[in-house]
């Protein structure tokens, strides 16, 4: 269980739900000063059995505004902290989050539960400021 939970209202386009229907799953998420301690998780949103992941794309803002920042970040699930990104140092100046950075054995995983997709941070802010994620994961539905 996460230590703090920021769900959103699920983003689909229109007609999903139908098997091999392209659909998006994300949104916006305020992470709080706290949220950047060490091994705290932030539940962000649930992805549905049957979602295979093609892709996906956001951003992370400067999240540690130290001269020297220690902040490094992983994405993943209960099952594996760091199944899409692991120990990422983006959130020390703010990027992009490109399909260059999906780990690539996580292209193509198939959701065989509902299963909530959790930040994790793995080496605290030096200096930490709060900010909004940006992450959008791109698919498809197997299942109707």
């Amino acid at each position: 269980m996460p230590d703090r939970t920021i769900y959103t209202a699920p983003l689909a386009f229109p007609g999903s739900g139908l098997a091999r229907q392209m659909n998006a799953f994300g949104g916006v998420f305020p992470l709080l000063t706290t949220d950047l301690a060490l091994n705290r998780t932030v539940g962000l949103f649930v992805v549905p059995k049957g979602f295979i992941l093609q892709s996906w794309s956001g951003s992370v803002p400067d999240l540690d505004t130290n001269g020297t920042p220690t902040l490094a970040f992983s994405l993943g699930d209960s099952g594996s902290a760091g199944r899409f990104i692991a120990a990422s140092t983006k959130g020390q100046a703010g990027h992009h989050i490109a399909d260059a950075d999906l780990l690539s054995a996580a292209r193509g995983y198939e959701f065989t539960a509902d299963t909530e997709i959790l930040w994790t941070t793995t080496t605290a802010a030096a200096t930490a400021a709060a900010g909004s994620l940006i992450l959008y994961m791109h698919g498809w539905n197997k299942f109707q």
